[in-house]
């Protein structure tokens, strides 16, 4: 009997089929796990990317691409009748790097080996997602809403005034309006950001001021009482006060960090303090000059008289007297920087003759050293723009250790002799060189009796206490006299920088009993296009010791 022998080879065949799958994937696990580290795992997507196959490196930018766009993502907050856009960095948020490119490399890669092989195994029928890691900085987002651009209305703090001149009151605050910060950062932690733009709605909320109206009412009563006895400057030999509404008018309030302080306008409190001292303080030192071969030549600078007040010392008194201190305060001057001061003082302007007078007289005679005396006193003297010259208080009683002797004059209306006589022939020199230069002439007398040395009608005469001749400089510009003599003649010239034409219109000659009037009109033209027309005056007698009546003049 034949028999059916199994064929025991069946089994050699299926454990092949079942093992080659096992050993593939065995070997594909193998490469899985020895792949960790070297590139990301299958089916992983990160920010909408299929990250499968890439190294670190590769997958490293995506993510640095990624941040970027995250925090670049802008966040628009409606204020209501505005807006303000900012971006995700600028509110607070904060891209986690780190921990988004770890979850991308580590993606499938579990730490327990068992839980590592099942997400491997899923990975033909499930895409591993890995989202954004980021975090929003409270802080951070609080100090940003807190910003100026998000304040609907600025809250308005209570402030301090004088505005009626007399005392400091309280004008009182106002609330502000911003954003609920708190809920906005609450829906700012609610927000999908990673989505794209983001709005959302601001509640708003108000914001009052950081210091109550009492209190700033308390500090200017405060104030008024602090500053009731007003304030006394001395600068120098001058004294002024200033009267509490005054000092009052200079205080300004401010608020910061909930605290009201007062200081002082120090701009407008210096010019006040000025204001009230608006003379110089001090003496104006003229230059000293020379006159060589006709050009002017500044041997010493001069220096401008100081003025109130130096900064420093006016910065003081306003902050001890805020400090409850003294009421009376000693203030120091400062340099003059007026650059016309300045010019006038170091004598740059005093650069040409504008006018020169010549009058002549007989050689050695002693009232030529009367003459010459005084002409020696005079040379240099410097007359700054709107300075008076009186001859008798600048020159003096004419006296005989002043180098003047005795010589013809005129006292009483009769021909005499005294000390220091003649000099009216400089004076009539000095009077028509200012004529002509266009000075003012305040106060001059003509001679009593005319001579005929002198210009008919445009003279003058000097003598102790009075007649006197005064002069203004009425230019605008230094004027520098300049008196020069030869044995028959004294000239007096004027140097200055010319701004003034002078013309001589007319002269009229009439009598007035026995007497002569004359009057000679001068047209004046000055740089600004003003012109002025003046009128000299003369009366002479008819004889020596005659009165207008031929009288004799009563002799005392």
């Amino acid at each position: 009997m034949a028999r059916h022998r199994e064929n025991a080879n069946g089994w050699f065949w299926v454990l092949p089929s079942l093992l080659i799958p096992l050993m593939i994937a065995a070997i594909a696990w193998t490469t899985h796990v020895a792949s960790e580290g070297e590139e990301i795992a299958p089916n992983v997507r990160f920010a909408g990317l299929d990250m499968s196959g890439l190294t670190p490196a590769a997958a490293a930018d995506e993510v640095g691409k990624r941040e970027r766009e995250f925090l670049s993502t802008p966040i628009t907050i409606d204020l209501g009748e505005s807006s303000v856009v900012v971006t995700a960095r600028e509110i607070g948020f904060d891209y986690l790097y780190d921990d988004t490119i770890s979850q991308v490399i580590k993606a499938r890669h579990a730490d327990r080996p068992w839980d590592e092989f099942l997400a491997w195994a899923e990975t033909p029928f499930e895409t591993v997602t890995i989202d954004d890691h980021y975090v929003l900085d409270e802080a951070a987002a609080v100090e940003r809403l807190s910003a100026e651009d998000f304040i609907i209305r600025t809250p308005v703090e209570p402030e301090l005034t004088n505005d009626d001149a007399s005392y400091m009151y309280a004008i009182p605050g106002t609330a502000g309006v911003g954003v609920d910060i708190e809920q906005v950062v609450s829906a700012l932690e609610a927000a999908t950001i990673t989505a794209g733009p983001v709005e959302i709605q601001a509640d708003p909320m108000d914001i009052p001021p950081t210091i109550s109206d009492d209190s700033a009412r308390e500090v200017a009563l405060q104030l008024n009482d602090m500053t009731r006895p007003g304030l006394l400057a001395v600068v120098g030999d001058a004294t002024a006060g200033l009267s509490p509404g005054r000092v009052r008018s200079h205080l300004v309030s401010a608020v910061e960090d909930g605290v009201m302080t007062v200081s002082m306008d120090m701009d407008a409190f210096q010019k006040e303090i000025e204001a009230a001292f608006p003379e110089p303080i001090g003496e104006f030192v003229a230059p000293e000059l020379e006159v060589v071969d006709g050009v002017v030549v500044v041997e010493k600078p001069g220096r401008p008289a100081p003025v109130c007040c130096s900064e420093e010392s006016v910065q003081a008194a306003a902050q001890s007297y805020l400090d409850g201190g003294q009421t009376f305060y000693l203030l120091d001057t400062r340099p003059n920087d007026d650059e016309r001061i300045v010019a006038w003082a170091d004598g740059s302007q005093v650069k040409e003759v504008v006018s020169e007078f010549t009058t002549n007289h007989p050689c050695c005679e002693s009232r030529v050293t009367n003459i010459q005396t005084m002409a020696d006193f005079m040379q240099g003297k410097y007359l700054i723009p709107g300075e008076t010259l009186s001859m008798n208080e600048y020159v003096g009683p004419r006296t005989a250790d002043k180098g003047y002797v005795a010589a013809g004059a005129i006292r009483g209306g009769y021909m005499t002799e005294e000390l220091g006589g003649g000099v009216s022939q400089f004076i009539t020199t000095l009077f028509n060189a200012a004529f002509y230069g266009g000075l003012d002439l305040d106060v001059y007398q003509s001679h009593s009796i005319y001579f005929s040395r002198y210009p008919f009608g445009r003279e003058a005469t000097l003598s102790n206490p009075n007649p006197d001749l005064q002069i203004t400089n009425s230019t605008d510009y230094p004027v520098l006299i300049w008196p020069t003599y030869t044995d028959n003649s004294i000239t007096v010239t004027l140097y200055s920088t010319k701004n003034v034409e002078v013309e001589e219109l007319e002269q009229r000659v009439t009598r007035r009993n026995q007497c002569t009037h004359s009057e000679i009109d001068r047209q004046r033209t000055f740089s600004d296009g003003r012109v002025e027309v003046d009128t000299i005056v003369a009366n002479y007698r008819p004889d020596d010791g005659l009165d207008c009546l031929g009288r004799p003049i009563p002799q005392s």
